[in-house]
């Protein structure tokens, strides 16, 4: 009976060391994901390292930011849409004035949100027209 009762102890023990481990091991890997993701929001680095490729996006009329962001990353000028989305939430960025923009692939998010902001190529051809008069 004595044998009984110490192995029902040690397995409990076991059990209960076993959930906190694996609590343990849970914990690390979310805060590790979300360190690794909040670093990538914050990160000042392109797509790709500079001098990086010119490449011209024309954004149709209704484009929406999610819908921008899948077909930068599909192109390859930002790394991750989601992060890309995050990111537009804080530079306050709601819409896109259609037109063509040149993006490199080497821009920061911080540059492609200046870019954007700036407008489209089409614009800043008329304001310099507009100023040489």
């Amino acid at each position: 009976m004595n044998n009984r009762k110490t192995s029902q102890g040690f397995a409990k023990v076991s059990l209960k060391t076993l959930k906190y481990g694996i609590i343990v091991l849970i914990v690390v890997i979310c805060a590790t994901t979300a360190y690794r993701f909040g670093s990538r929001i914050f990160s000042s680095e392109g797509a790709t390292p500079p001098p990086g490729t010119d490449l011209p996006y024309t954004v149709t009329d209704g484009t929406s930011i999610i819908e921008l962001a899948d077909e930068l990353e599909e192109f390859g000028i930002i790394k991750s849409s989601n992060v890309f989305l995050v990111q537009s939430y804080l530079y306050n960025v709601k819409s896109i004035t259609p037109g063509t923009y040149n993006f490199n692939t080497s821009d920061s998010a911080e540059e492609i949100f200046r870019i954007l902001s700036e407008g489209p190529e089409e614009k800043k051809e008329e304001k310099t027209t507009e100023e040489q008069k």
